[in-house]
């Protein structure tokens, strides 16, 4: 299926695979940042496979988008408690 969505300014894309035909699919995700000057930089600043094999394209599609998501969400935490010095 090939599934891409734009998610907290990057685009990300499904790449889920089969390593036997009739097999179990290996979801698979990269990602790239969406900037206001991007000038055609269409490679991926992220690309990771996960070690889950599911019965369809669309079901491990699906959960490489969710952990690509969650992979997301943790990085903006990340930066923005860096960015945010606690203090009492």
């Amino acid at each position: 299926m090939k599934s891409t969505v734009s998610y907290k300014n990057y685009l990300i894309r499904a790449e889920s695979f089969q390593r036997e035909k009739n097999g179990t699919w290996i979801p698979q995700y990269n990602f790239t940042r969406q900037t206001i000057a991007s000038k055609g930089n269409d490679f991926p600043s992220q690309q990771y496979q996960l070690n889950e094999a599911l019965p369809t394209e669309d079901a491990a599609d699906d959960f490489a988008l969710q952990k690509a998501m969650e992979w997301i969400d943790k990085a903006h935490l990340q930066v923005e408690g860096q960015s945010t010095p606690v203090r009492d």
